[in-house]
């Protein structure tokens, strides 16, 4: 499947009662603007509440008789399905077609925007278990997938506007088997097209109801809604900080790697004007494009077409965040979000072909215990900046092969399973590379594995500095480790001579060990990326010239080096608000053979540049 470039869409005049008040020549004025400045696909809603308005109809005793739709008709078809709604949802994908604008049709939209938009005869049932809100949703399924699934214009479904919102989940298998049920009531009518999941906030272990992996087993393609205003652990720096502007691109590499699925930020914005500058959001915008795209997402669609400010229905009517957010303005003006996405639709039209895969060098292991998403999301942040593209698993899981396996910030009694622990040091006694750092963690073997012994531990709230690479740093610790090396080499000591940084080989590989939680700090800390904590992965994990064909001397220059068949590809992604001039050094024998975006001497701020590369000979 292409890159998925374009938007989530609603009618500029009605937004979400677009359906109720179809209005075809807003549409095609809306749809004529955003084809134009280059959005090609779209992400669209058929409102459940408009297109099956069931209401119950009762006798005598409060006993449910029959249902029928709103307004007492009796149903034309055997879903529930308003005749008249299927009507407009056709003209609608007419005018779709005329733009040559391909769409992803949310099928259970019940839940948008801060409102619920459930069927009557639903109201207040638990929607993932009850089996009358089952039995309506896979009518709904089956009857308008049905109906659409020969229109070119679709190319994907998804089960819903983040349908983890739209009700209560209380366990993992209540919310995966919601999932199979409503992915296997598409798969029954359309087999040709992929299911796409439609949540957000997914999360890794067995207690939490909406995990990566089971949404990635019932469908084909994972997604992403990151927005800096909703998310933790990234809305404490600015909009344009390199936290946040890489947010979207940790996330969703996450999810793809851990769940094996494709996965796209299937939302992004930055929440209006309130929150930052319509320049500042173009920005954004800008290098979250060229980052997700470099590292392997399946595709980027701004939250939303248009502003509602002039809408007076519930949600604008009492959601103010929800009233600003549009690629175009109330006056059909486009904004500097829109005009991003016209040049990066024009920047892969001239590329035309996929980008390969980016190489990787090191695997974040996420474990249990931890807070998983800030753990991981401030390790690739780290690495990044060390010049080290990382990949991510999840400890329970199988692991793949790695050079480096990086187990940041180790926490609780029972981080991993002793199978897949097994299985690691056994990699690292093969010629693998390891990296630690302790949180709160109880990890067994630790002397053999470290070469450190723990002399005592005690439950710490307190700052400690160390110096790293001839520069001081300032750190807290969760438990303060107190450690004695039996084998293993100090690197550092921190200020009361406690050591914070060895390193020990295990077999044919080393272990890195750092005495202190230093993602888990970082992921709460403001500004962190300001200061100098991504020297202690420079100083243990290092930068090999010889790894890459190029190497790039910057820590606000993040790249991704893409091996190809006939050359290579490297994509540079400037992370700060200056021009950077990077100092890029090729390995012999490797040159720039053309750039294909941007200008490889200076780097304008949150902007990128493409490279080609060959060989000189």
């Amino acid at each position: 499947m292409e890159f998925l470039l374009g938007c989530n869409y609603w009618a500029s005049n009605a937004g979400t009662e677009m359906w109720k008040k179809f209005d075809a020549d807003v549409i095609e004025k809306d749809l004529k603007i955003l084809s134009a400045n280059g959005v090609k696909h779209m992400r669209i809603f058929p409102n459940w509440r408009d297109f099956q308005p069931v209401i119950p109809m009762f006798s005598s005793r409060n006993k449910i008789s029959h249902h029928c739709l709103e307004g007492e008709r009796e149903s034309e078809n055997p879903y529930y399905l308003d005749e008249e709604m299927l009507k407009r949802f056709s003209h609608f994908l007419d005018i779709c077609k005329k733009y040559n604008l391909k769409v992803v049709v949310g099928l259970i939209t019940g839940w948008m925007s801060g409102r619920l938009f459930v069927p009557p005869a639903l109201y207040e049932k638990k929607l993932f278990t009850d089996p009358l809100a089952l039995y309506f949703q896979q009518l709904f399924i089956a009857g308008f997938v049905e109906k659409f699934k020969d229109r070119d214009e679709i190319i994907a479904w998804d089960l819903g506007n983040e349908c983890n919102c739209m009700s209560t989940a209380e366990n993992r298998f209540e919310a995966s088997s919601w999932t199979a049920l409503i992915s296997n009531a598409i798969k029954a009518k359309d087999t040709s097209r992929p299911v796409i999941s439609g949540m957000h906030s997914l999360e890794l272990e067995d207690s939490k109801p909406w995990r990566i992996q089971d949404q990635a087993f019932f469908t084909d393609m994972l997604t992403t809604h990151p927005y800096p205003y909703w998310c933790m652990h990234t809305r404490i720096d600015k909009t344009l900080s390199v936290r946040t502007t890489m947010h979207a691109t940790a996330q969703t590499k996450m999810y793809a790697e851990i769940g094996k699925k494709p996965c796209m930020a299937e939302e992004i914005g930055t929440m209006g004007p309130m929150l930052s500058s319509d320049e500042n959001a173009a920005s954004f915008l800008r290098v979250n494009l060229f980052s997700l795209w470099a590292n392997g997402a399946s595709g980027v669609m701004w939250w939303c077409s248009s502003d509602q400010e002039k809408l007076e229905s519930f949600p604008y009517s009492v959601q103010c965040v929800e009233r600003e957010l549009g690629l175009m303005n109330s006056k059909y003006e486009p904004k500097p979000v829109l005009k991003e996405i016209k040049k990066f639709s024009n920047f892969l039209e001239s590329f035309a072909h996929d980008l390969p895969k980016a190489q990787t060098d090191a695997l974040c292991i996420l474990t249990n215990g931890q807070r998983q998403w800030g753990v991981g999301y401030m390790t690739y942040i780290l690495a990044k900046k060390a010049g080290i593209n990382i990949g991510f698993e999840y400890g329970d899981n199988p692991l793949p092969d790695s050079k480096l396996y990086i187990l940041p910030s180790v926490n609780g009694i029972s981080f991993m399973n002793k199978k897949m622990f097994d299985e690691l040091k056994k990699r690292i006694a093969n010629g693998a590379d390891l990296y630690i750092s302790l949180d709160n963690g109880i990890i067994s073997e630790f002397e053999e594995l470290t070469g450190m012994r723990v002399v005592d531990s005690y439950e710490a709230a307190e700052q400690f500095e160390a110096e790293i690479g001839k520069e001081k740093t300032a750190f807290s610790k969760t438990r303060n480790y107190i450690l004695q090396s039996v084998g293993a080499k100090v690197l550092t000591y921190d200020n009361t001579q406690n050591p914070l940084l060895c390193v020990h080989s295990y077999g044919k590989g080393k272990v890195y060990l750092a005495n202190f939680a230093l993602e888990n700090n970082l992921a709460d800390t403001h500004d962190a990326f300001s200061k100098n904590y991504d020297i202690v992965y420079h100083e243990l994990l290092g930068k090999d010239l010889g790894k890459y064909p190029i190497l790039i001397n910057d820590k606000n220059i993040f790249f991704t080096y893409h091996p190809g068949k006939d050359c290579d590809y490297a994509v540079l992604t400037n992370h700060s608000d200056e021009t950077v001039k990077p100092d890029i050094q090729f390995a012999k024998d490797y040159k720039t053979e053309k750039v294909l975006y941007g200008d490889q001497n200076k780097i304008a701020p949150w902007d990128a540049c493409v490279l080609k590369i060959s060989k000189t000979q």
